[in-house]
């Protein structure tokens, strides 16, 4: 015979567990629901929090985040808010039914799959940030929700039966779906990240036109190869270009490239920003689809911390974005200055002093470049470029000018300009759908 005084403590037990994950979930809800709005501060070009200044944005805008949010209307905030609303709905309702002495075993079991279904969520997100070479700081704290509410849910529900996990799987799906069709709508009204958009359109740029095709045509051809949303943001950025003023950018202290090329840039980097490796890739494919003339490139500095840069606020702190910062300035003019710079971007992921310095050795004798990263002359001119970027509206890097109109780093967008030779309106774009006001201009 059953002892009552048992069987209720164990109900007791079962009832403070079930508490405990649905304070948990909850809390796991708005903290997803926090880090989707920085996701959207971010595309609208604004400075999103990351706890200890990590590489949030790398990560959310990495080839696996961007994919996931293509390939199902969602960002993976937002998967976040959907587990997040599902492991708060379902021991609610088990804590309903316990209180009202109804059966609770399927509801126990689809609890314990979506605990289970979040560690192993949880654990695929930390490797494909590790394998991209960043950690997204503000996420550690989603995964150690996840792995809380695993921990609640195993230990005070108990281990379950395979029989209890069968019966609970269709309630975890439905209310797993049901969350997400619900959120499908504000998903789909994310912004998805421009640069990887951007570079997926870029995948297999067309080979030299055999009997001289004219550039007009291969801007047609290439518009209507792309995707609806690469159209439209090309359309965006376009006319982003379009609209800007033409202003002087300083003058170039070096310049990389011929005196009459395809397009002349002007640059603002820091060595540690994605997006900047980013557009150095694209500026290799120009040249090799056009070949040595497709562009000319005046670099400017624009390193993102507060070491050497007054403009940057907390957020993190880095010796190797100033050292590098001051090593390419004493780079300028030199033959390999622009493969010098890839390597840089290249190394990203384990950049520190000592790999800058290997890497530095295609420049020359260290003891000389030490030299001249250290001297008054290479802060002056760090500290002019700053100081310039500062003045005309910077808001992160890459900072780029075409032809001294500012321009977006959009890869399809450069490699159209280049094909029409920087031209701000041209025939060739009218296959293009009416432009939209960019993320961070609405």
């Amino acid at each position: 015979m059953n002892d009552p005084r048992s069987a209720a403590a164990a109900s007791n037990r079962l009832s403070r567990a079930l508490l405990l994950a649905i304070a948990i979930a909850g809390f796991h809800t708005l903290w997803a629901l926090y880090q989707w709005y920085q996701l959207i501060v971010e595309r609208r070009g604004g400075q999103p929090f990351c706890i200890g200044g990590g590489h949030c944005a790398d990560v959310w805008n990495s080839p696996f985040a961007s994919a996931i949010h293509a390939r199902t209307g969602l960002p993976v905030a937002l998967w976040g808010v959907a587990w997040g609303l599902a492991a708060f709905a379902l021991p609610l309702v088990a804590r309903i039914r316990l209180s009202r002495r109804r059966a609770v075993d399927s509801w126990l079991g689809a609890t314990l799959l979506t605990a289970l279904a979040g560690v192993v969520g949880a654990a695929v997100l930390l490797a494909a940030s590790l394998q991209l070479g960043h950690v997204c700081t503000t996420c550690a704290l989603t995964y150690g929700l996840v792995l809380a509410y695993f921990a609640v849910c195993f230990a005070g529900l108990g281990l379950p039966s395979f029989q209890r996990l069968v019966r609970g799987a269709p309630l975890a799906l439905a209310a797993v779906a049901a969350a997400a069709a619900l959120l499908f709508f504000p998903g789909r009204q994310t912004p998805q990240s421009m640069s990887e958009t951007g570079a997926s359109a870029l995948q297999s740029l067309p080979s030299a036109p055999v009997g001289g095709t004219a550039d007009e045509r291969e801007i047609v051809t290439f518009i209507n190869g792309l995707s609806p949303q690469a159209k439209q943001l090309l359309s965006d950025t376009l006319a982003a270009y379009a609209g800007a003023p033409i202003v002087s950018p300083p003058p170039p202290r070096k310049v990389i490239g011929p005196a009459y090329p395809r397009l002349a840039l002007t640059e603002w980097t820091d060595t540690l920003c994605s997006h900047c490796a980013q557009m150095h890739e694209v500026l290799k494919q120009l040249r090799t689809r056009f070949g040595p003339d497709a562009f000319s490139l005046a670099p400017h500095q624009y390193p993102l911390d507060s070491a050497c840069n007054a403009g940057i606020k907390g957020g993190e702190s880095n010796p190797v974005r100033c050292l590098a910062a001051r090593v390419q300035i004493c780079a300028e003019g030199m033959p390999n200055e622009f493969e010098f710079v890839g390597s840089l971007f290249e190394n990203q992921a384990t950049l520190n002093d000592a790999k800058l310095w290997e890497l530095a050795q295609v420049l020359g004798p260290r003891a000389e470049l030490e030299a001249c990263a250290a001297s008054p002359e290479t802060e002056k001119k760090l500290q002019d470029d700053i100081a310039w970027a500062q003045s005309h509206g910077l808001q992160g890097t890459p900072f780029l000018f075409v032809g001294g109109r500012e321009t977006v780093a959009f890869p399809p967008l450069l490699y159209v300009l280049a094909l029409s030779r920087g031209a701000p309106s041209h025939p060739a774009y009218g296959s293009l759908p009416p432009p939209q006001p960019l993320p961070w201009q609405k």
